[in-house]
């Protein structure tokens, strides 16, 4: 089999590690990341933790939303038990109460007339609400940072909206992302029935996987399946997107979770299924997930939901000590099982083939983002000011087009 060798190998331990200080946290630091949901947020903090930070979310009484460090600067007593009241976050402890912006506004137990309060200051980092995800900015430039990406899949008040439960998962970030750039996987992990009469079955089949192509775009890169349309001038197409710093987009879900035909194509995909992967350090990340569906059935979450449930695993064997076994038969269940068992990639040991052009693209364009911030430049995939106007599009069709499309 053939080896192909990304440049500067050595420089791949970078992407991993996301604390504070390090190449990927700094450059992770730069975008707006997803921390948490409008639903989820209710009238008691929320201890998060976000790229290596411990961090408290919380809503108070005017509804406004801050994002503090946990522990208070007075002797370290964590926020996460503190009250919501007086236009802010006040510590169980001595009282000091901070507002969303890490303003001390009173120290109970100090002499009247006291500024003390004024010279002290909570970790803060600045959120912005869009279509039911809570974006934290933890980057420099927080009293003026960048615009937040207007994704259509969020701002766009057309269709229906969706959002999955909130995911955790105990191991790398990275490599949840890098699979979303690897189309082969799902002829050979998630392969289904061959005779079962679906798109999927045909299309992602083991014995004939779709040759693919991994395209660079202006908000990250796309791999794009392919397969002969019904007619000489036609192809079927399956597109699967990664926008920088760490959100993938498929668009394939009504077609694979209604276990359509291939006919059912023709239509082409009507629902757009992101997620947003933030790292909670180096051994976890929190996946959340939004379902934007532009199609004409009013129930269609409602007939989507049975399927996006975890399904019951068979009964494991007696002798079987594999910790994710058994795992076959569900897309989250396979990935979990080969994901969390990859070393990080500094640890690992590669030979990577023809077959992974997407993966080494995704790590070169990461890659490249880094090294920009390393350089002071803006990394890609952060509007300007002009820009942020309109909807970020991300590409993600499924269906029946013109060979050549894109």
């Amino acid at each position: 089999m053939q080896t192909m060798k990304l440049p500067g190998e050595m420089r791949l331990k970078n992407l991993c590690r996301v604390g504070p200080g390090t190449p990927a946290g700094e450059w992770f630091r730069r975008y707006w990341v997803a921390v948490g949901t409008t639903h989820e947020l209710k009238d008691i903090p929320q201890a998060v933790k976000v790229l290596g930070e411990d961090l408290v979310l919380f809503r108070d009484e005017f509804g406004r939303v801050g994002l503090l460090g946990a522990h208070c600067r007075h002797r370290g007593a964590s926020l996460e038990y503190g009250d919501i009241q007086d236009g802010g976050l006040r510590c169980p402890y001595h009282g000091w109460l901070f507002d969303v912006g890490g303003r001390c506004l009173e120290m109970p137990a100090e002499p009247k007339g006291s500024t003390f309060c004024q010279r002290v200051k909570q970790i803060a980092y600045p959120v912005k609400e869009l279509g039911g995800l809570l974006f934290a900015y933890m980057g420099p430039d927080k009293d003026d940072p960048p615009p937040l990406p207007k994704y259509s899949a969020l701002a766009d008040t057309a269709g229906q909206r969706s959002l999955e439960a909130t995911r955790v998962y105990d191991y790398n970030w990275f490599n949840f992302i890098e699979n979303g750039a690897d189309p082969v996987h799902f002829s050979i992990l998630h392969r289904a029935d061959p005779n079962d009469g679906t798109w999927r079955s045909w299309f992602f089949n083991i014995k004939d996987i779709p040759p693919f192509d991994a395209v660079e775009t202006s908000y990250g890169m796309k791999v794009v399946s392919r397969k002969p349309g019904p007619t000489a001038d036609t192809e079927y197409v399956d597109e699967k997107s990664f926008a920088l710093p760490s959100i993938l987009q498929i668009g394939d879900t009504e077609f694979t979770h209604f276990k359509q035909p291939r006919e059912a194509l023709r239509a082409g995909s009507h629902n757009a299924h992101f997620m947003f992967v933030t790292p909670d350090d180096d051994n976890s990340f929190r996946l959340f997930t939004v379902n934007h569906y532009t199609g004409s059935d009013p129930e269609f979450f409602e007939k989507l939901a049975p399927s996006r449930r975890v399904e019951a695993k068979s009964q494991k064997k007696s002798y079987d000590r594999r910790k994710f076994s058994p795992f076959r038969g569900n897309v989250r269940t396979e990935d979990m099982a080969c994901q969390a068992t990859q070393p990080l990639l500094d640890e690992r040991a590669e030979q990577l083939a023809t077959s992974d052009r997407g993966v080494i693209l995704i790590r070169k364009i990461i890659l490249d983002a880094v090294r920009s911030v390393q350089k002071g430049q803006i990394p890609k995939g952060i509007p300007s000011r002009g820009e942020a106007r309109g909807m970020v599009q991300i590409d993600s069709f499924t269906g029946i087009r013109t060979k050549g499309g894109s």
